[in-house]
């Protein structure tokens, strides 16, 4: 279990108690901390942990200065002895069984290479159940905002692509891989592992009964500026990589085409998925669409202030998410 922080000392203090409860009675457990450079109290903070939790594994390692997320996970993961890798953020909330079921998963196949978590946002709905390339050339979180127990989120699978906020990987293929490109900063290292992985032939699945919340998956206001240079690296690498976003939706049956001898031909959207613009003018489609985006704009501010009031009573700082965290 390799947890990468910087500067969180409360939460991470929070998230290694809550991880340990979680795990029960398994001794087989490895938790490795890797302080980015944290100018906090982390490492008091990671020595008070070692003597409070005698009983479970607990490796640290530390940077002199602060060089990103795909760096502190490298570094753990070399400090790392097991067979599989769980790359797990400090905003994370577990519930019970969650590893288990991951691990179960991971184990029931060894062609499953990468395997993903479904995530929630603190109010319940769906922040991950994989990611898919969107026809803008743009990758992001497949379904979220849907209920937490949608049925499009209860199909564990081949996914393609899944967020490191919480990712298992196999050791073997991580070190195959090379771990993570630190030419990344905070963003986009994850979407890059698993295309590289899938690229190889190493399979990346997504298991719905592995259930965590993510506390700050709704910000990222903070670092706007270094998102933006990680992304424009991103897309000098990949360019624009063939959507994966309409095949996702016809397979799952949200999204369907009716055919006839002739066009134009039938298009079925779900309501879950789309807006469908459909004429302007008071009482109309698009005025009712537009009333509705405002809603859901409102309800997402919202969510932002509730998650920033909770870090700041946890002592913890809102923009420690990973990669597409927050999407």
């Amino acid at each position: 279990m390799v947890i990468p922080t910087f500067d969180t000392a409360a939460l991470l203090e929070r998230c290694v108690l809550a991880l340990h409860e979680s795990l029960g009675d398994r001794d087989d457990v490895e938790v490795v901390v890797s302080d980015d450079g944290s100018a906090d109290a982390t490492p008091g903070v990671v020595a008070a942990l070692r003597n409070a939790l005698p009983g479970r594994r607990l490796v640290s390692v530390r940077s002199e200065e602060n060089r990103g997320f795909a760096h502190a996970c490298n570094a753990g993961a070399r400090a790392a002895s097991g067979r599989h890798l769980v790359f797990y953020n400090t905003d994370l909330v577990p519930s019970p069984g969650w590893l288990d079921a991951l691990l179960a998963y991971a184990d029931g196949d060894p062609g499953r290479s990468i395997v993903g978590t479904r995530l929630l946002f603190p109010d319940g709905r769906l922040q991950h159940c994989g990611v898919v390339i969107c026809s803008d050339g743009y990758p992001r979180h497949v379904y979220a905002g849907l209920p937490g127990d949608h049925e499009l989120a209860m199909r564990s699978g081949r996914a393609g692509i899944v967020t490191a906020a919480c990712m298992l990987v196999r050791a073997s293929v991580f070190t195959e891989l090379g771990g993570f490109d630190t030419c990344y900063r905070n963003g986009y290292e994850d979407v890059d592992l698993c295309l590289r992985a899938e690229a190889r032939g190493r399979a990346v699945h997504y298991c719905h009964t592995s259930v965590l919340t993510h506390l700050v998956s709704a910000t990222r206001e903070r670092r706007i500026e270094e998102f933006t240079a990680t992304e424009e690296t991103f897309l000098r690498r990949w360019g624009r990589l063939p959507a994966t976003d309409v095949d996702r939706y016809l397979r799952d049956g949200v999204l369907s085409l009716r055919y006839g001898r002739t066009f134009p031909l039938r298009l079925e959207v779900s309501p879950e998925l789309a807006f469908v613009d459909a004429g302007q003018g008071p009482g109309s489609a698009a005025e009712a669409n537009q009333r509705v985006e405002e809603l859901r704009d409102l309800v997402h501010r919202l969510r932002r202030e509730v998650v920033e009031l909770r870090m700041q009573a946890l002592g913890g700082r809102p923009d420690s998410g990973g990669p597409l965290g927050d999407l």
